[in-house]
């Protein structure tokens, strides 16, 4: 039960500090950039999925 308890602890104490730093220029641009990437990772596995369905039919 402690282990829940310091892992939900540690994921709150990150949430907030992701919050305050997506509020400062660079930590803005970091998480403009990492949503960047992970958009174009989600676009590319959305083509793949569709490519491979095509194929099926």
């Amino acid at each position: 039960m402690g282990k829940v308890i310091v892992f939900l602890v540690g994921l709150l104490v990150g949430a907030a500090g992701a919050h305050v730093a997506s509020r400062t220029p660079a930590g803005a641009r970091a998480f403009a950039a990492v949503n960047g990437v992970t958009d174009e990772f989600a676009a590319a596995v959305s083509d793949s999925y569709r490519a491979r369905l095509a194929e099926e039919r």
